[in-house]
């Protein structure tokens, strides 16, 4: 029993000893430490460069406070606990995980004095944004406020160091925006939005520091993120109320560019977008949205090269066309016109659709105000042909040639079609049928293989002079000239084309190239209109003239090709293709020469004439130099290179001589003419 007593005793004042000193523990006052004290506290730990923790993600992240920053910070002066409030500085080591800083306690309740309320519509935006809107759903990648302004190290706006510094917010943004993993997981669109910044406008200014903007907006900074897509109540593009809406984008770019946003307000798209046209196109359409470039940059969707895409993607959609109304077939007559095919292959300096309709400032050509207005044409296309007539605005720019368009221009296209295809139609069926005389063996074939012991064909005469064979060799140079540079225009889409004009510069020495033949070839016309006043030009032209035998001639020659006859024509000196040929050349000289002049000096040749004419020339210039070469290379040159018993080819336009036996065969009449002339000379011989 004393053992029991003295037990219960025992464990009766063990008991009292437990709540004697669980009382003091729950009395005894707290220690309250100084702002130094716990911060130094605090270091003793996050001192330690390598100290380091697990974000949810289970992924490594650095707990070190740099001292010395958080003391330059504007949160140098305040107590760790003042922030990170579920710590006890005289309790630690602390527990693993600490709750988030929640910077709204303070940033909430405490208002500027100067503008009073600032702080709390800071939160309440950021609340609404898409960033807060993350961070309700439990989101642990959302951007919380340390993300952007720093943990310790947070410093005024203003100071070029802090985070938030307009020269270190794209770096500050990208830090998520450019993280391909977050891009991934959250499906945030605009991956690489740092890469694409830094190499745009923007990007470029402010690298190079510059405290004002561009031209276009020379009073603001450079813009960034924060400009754009706001501060702290950033939206989706989604949302209307966006700043990067489409609805609000003008309004947003037009906060730096003031004078471009009020001309695209009154321009046809600013007019149809206030009309609530929602396809009307806003800046990023044209320029892009982060990768927005200068127009001198090759690279710019606005630059010379590329602004007709640009503009096309709206202009050139048929959906849009016949919805809206819009005019068709402008980037099909831009294309196949000068302008176009130059411009495709690489030369800027030619227009393009903003050097006539205007870059922001775009207007109908009903508007008086429009550099598209009839009155003013001369003014804007004079910006590139000084002194261009007035007679530009009687025709269409964007000129198809269509039947309703102009009925003239229309036919002259169909009646030179069907003369080329008859021509050459022609051409082919004539060589073929004399390869078939040949191949038969038939004496209709008007050159017959020369044989070795012939005497004939081993005596020659003279049948061209000096002057002849120089004028013909200028002929077949400028003509090669003429043709190598002037069809690339014509077939502008071709391979053989893209080839020809795809080199640097090439399509600048083109047209050097293109005039140069033609100043040979009009002062050939010139040297041959002198050579015809001579005796020797006078006799040759005599030649020439076309009679009544010609006619008769090619009947025969007809008869012969079909069998019908074995005699051949007998020719005289010029024969009917010979002539053919010559009147040709004169016709094609006068048609290109004259044609060719109004495009060269297209300013002065609508001084006179309407653009409907200067476009019928360009037509006609086309076609009758397409005619031409096809002339020259199936006709000609099978005549003079390739007809059996001439190949490889006749060498008289070089040497200026023929063999007896060639012209006995090919010009009988002149050949007796000839023998005629020598018994003559003989009998007078004494």
């Amino acid at each position: 029993m004393r053992q029991i007593a003295l037990t219960s005793v025992l464990l009766v004042f063990w008991l009292l000893a437990i709540v004697w000193g669980q009382g003091v523990r729950v009395t005894r006052p707290q220690i309250k430490l100084t702002a130094e004290q716990e911060i130094r506290a605090c270091q003793k730990c996050h001192g330690n460069p390598d100290i380091y923790g697990f974000d949810v993600r289970g992924r490594k992240r650095s707990v070190y406070v740099d001292e010395k920053a958080f003391r330059k910070s504007v949160h140098g002066k305040l107590r760790c606990t003042d922030c990170h409030n579920d710590i006890d500085p005289t309790q630690l080591p602390h527990p693993r995980h600490t709750q988030k800083v929640e910077c709204g306690r303070c940033h909430l309740e405490r208002e500027l004095p100067q503008a009073p309320g600032f702080k709390a519509r800071i939160f309440k935006s950021y609340a609404d944004s898409v960033h807060g809107e993350a961070i309700a759903r439990g989101d642990p990648d959302a951007p919380r406020c340390a993300d952007c302004h720093g943990h310790h190290n947070i410093l005024p706006a203003k100071d070029p160091n802090s985070q938030v510094n307009r020269r270190n917010i794209p770096q500050t943004c990208s830090r998520c925006h450019s993280d391909a993993q977050l891009v991934e997981w959250h499906q945030i669109p605009k991956g690489e939005t740092l890469f694409y910044y830094e190499r745009s406008v923007h990007g470029q200014l402010l690298r190079k520091g510059m405290v004002k903007g561009s031209k276009s907006a020379p009073d603001k900074p450079p813009a960034v993120c924060t400009d754009c897509h706001g501060v702290h109540g950033i939206r989706p593009a989604t949302d209307p109320h966006s700043k990067v809406a489409r609805p609000q984008l003008p309004e947003t770019c037009g906060q730096c560019h003031e004078r471009i946003y009020k001309e695209w307000r009154r321009s046809v798209h600013g007019q149809a977008w206030a009309k609530g046209v929602k396809e009307s196109p806003v800046c990023t359409d044209c320029h892009g949205e982060h990768v927005i470039r200068s127009p001198q940059d090759p690279t710019s969707l606005v630059h010379p090269q590329h602004i007709v895409a640009t503009c096309s993607k709206c202009h050139e959609n048929e959906v849009l066309q016949r919805r809206l109304g819009l005019p068709t077939l402008r980037l099909a007559t831009y294309r196949t016109s000068f302008h176009g095919i130059m411009n495709r292959y690489g030369v800027t300096e030619v227009a393009h659709c903003a050097s006539c309709h205007g870059a922001h400032d775009i207007l109908p050509s009903t508007d008086p105000r429009s550099p598209i207005h009839p009155n003013n044409l001369p003014k804007t296309c004079g910006s590139c042909h000084p002194g261009i007539g007035e007679k530009v605005a009687l025709g269409k720019i964007h000129f198809a040639g269509t039947r309703t368009e102009s009925t003239i221009y229309w036919l002259i296209k169909v009646l030179y079609q069907l003369l080329i295809a008859g021509l050459i139609g022609f051409f082919s069926v004539y060589i073929a049928l004399d390869i078939r005389n040949y191949l038969k063996g038939r004496p209709s074939h008007a050159v017959s293989p020369h044989h070795p012991n012939d005497p004939l064909s081993h005596e020659y005469v003279e049948r061209f002079t000096l002057n002849e064979r120089l004028q013909h060799l200028v002929l077949v140079i400028s003509f090669t000239l003429l043709v190598i540079s002037g069809l690339p225009l014509s077939f502008a889409d071709s391979g053989w084309a893209r080839w020809f004009l795809a080199f640097p510069g090439s399509a600048q020495l083109r047209g050097i190239i293109h005039r140069i033949g033609a100043v040979m070839l009009m002062a050939l016309a010139v040297w041959h209109l002198l050579y015809l006043l001579t005796p020797r030009g006078r006799e040759q032209l005599r030649h020439m003239m076309w009679t009544k035998k010609d006619f008769a001639d090619i009947w025969q020659m007809i008869k012969c090709y079909l069998g019908l006859s074995d005699e051949k024509p007998k020719f005289g000196r010029f024969n009917w293709i010979e002539k053919l040929e010559y009147y040709a050349v004169v016709w094609g000289t006068t048609v290109m020469v004259l044609t060719g002049l109004a495009l060269w000096f297209e300013s002065q040749a609508l001084t006179y004439l309407p653009l409907w004419v200067w476009h019928i020339c360009r037509l006609i210039h086309s076609y009758e130099a397409l005619l031409a070469f096809l002339t020259i290379i199936i006709w000609h040159l099978y005549h003079v290179h390739f007809k059996p018993g001439v190949f490889p080819m006749s060498w008289v336009w070089l040497t200026g001589k023929i063999s007896l036996r060639h012209l006995q065969e090919e010009h009988p009449l002149e050949f007796e003419q000839l023998q005629q002339q020598g018994e003559r000379e003989a009998k007078q011989k004494p």
